[in-house]
Order: C-alpha cells, then sequence, then structure tokens
C-alpha cells in the first residue's frame, strides 16, 4: 500500500509540471485573436499603463482602469499606400458622474465625420473596452482590453481600415 501512495505521488510530481504548461483558455483566445490581427496586417502591442508614459497620467486621472491587460492594435500604411489626413489622439474618461467620455488631447484637434460616428458609438455603449484611438502620420491604432473574440477583431481591424482612408 506505502508504495502504491509513493508511486501516486511521483506521478502527481511528474504529471502536475506538464499540465501546468499547457495553455490556459484565455491563452488561447489572446492566441488566436493576435493571430487574426497579424493576418490583416494589425501589430499588436501589449501595454502595461503604469509603465507608458503617455498612459501613465491616464492612469492616474482614472484610477478605476486595471493596469495590465491592453493592448495597441496599430495598422501601418503599406508602403503604396497614404496614412491618414488627420492625426492626433482621444481618449476615453470616466468623468465624476460615472459617464464615460472621449476626449481629444489637444484642443486645436481637429476631428472628421467617420472618427466622429466611431467615438459617438463607443461612447453610446458606454464600455470600458477601449482607452485610445490613435491617427498619426502612417498609422492608425486603437487601444482596447482584447475582450471578446475573432469576430470583434475582425470589426477591429474593419474600423482600422476605414479610419485609415480618413
Amino acid at each position: 500500500m506505502e508504495l502504491l501512495l509513493i508511486i501516486g505521488f511521483a506521478m502527481l510530481l511528474i504529471v502536475g509540471p506538464v499540465l501546468m504548461l499547457r495553455p490556459s483558455p484565455r491563452d488561447r483566445r489572446l492566441a488566436r485573436i493576435r493571430l487574426v490581427a497579424q493576418q490583416r496586417r494589425v501589430n499588436v502591442q501589449p501595454i502595461v499603463l503604469s509603465r507608458d508614459p503617455v498612459f501613465s497620467r491616464t492612469l492616474e486621472r482614472n484610477p478605476h482602469l486595471p493596469d495590465s491587460g491592453w493592448s495597441r492594435y496599430q495598422l501601418v500604411a503599406a508602403d503604396d499606400q497614404r496614412g491618414p489626413s488627420i492625426h492626433g489622439k482621444w481618449i476615453q474618461r470616466k468623468f465624476p458622474g460615472g459617464r464615460m467620455l472621449w476626449e481629444s488631447e489637444s484642443v486645436r484637434q481637429v476631428s472628421c465625420a467617420a472618427i466622429d460616428d466611431l467615438l459617438a458609438r463607443w461612447e453610446q455603449a458606454q464600455q470600458p473596452d477601449f482607452l485610445a484611438l490613435e491617427l498619426g502620420p502612417r498609422s492608425v491604432a486603437i487601444v482596447w482590453n482584447e475582450k471578446g473574440d475573432a469576430p470583434e477583431v475582425e470589426a477591429l481591424c474593419q474600423q482600422l481600415q476605414q479610419l485609415m482612408a480618413v
């Protein structure tokens, strides 16, 4: 009987670490959605808000935000493609009443109908899934918490394509 207990314990010592190496369902989902994004030429960059120079200030103003779990999904223009004609950054912020609103980083920042429509839809949903929208000279990026699955990433990539043509 003691021999069987020793063998059982030894098996647990061998099998336990092997089972811990298997990816969790969350890890498999993240790998799946990041693969979909890469297939659509979208770069994925994980962000820790407290270490990012821009978003650390956002974290200070919005203590309800989790520090980790955010990623920047960035679509860069191809060599033969132009980037967006409008440049700027919009950040979602929770106001004292609990309502989340999108505000531009600069008062002089110019917007257009496509950006206003997208931000209005996100604002109406009142979901803290998206943190920032960034339009640069050659790229468009959305910072979000990667909630959802492949259909959400497909929709996000489609939005990035539409914003690239702004």
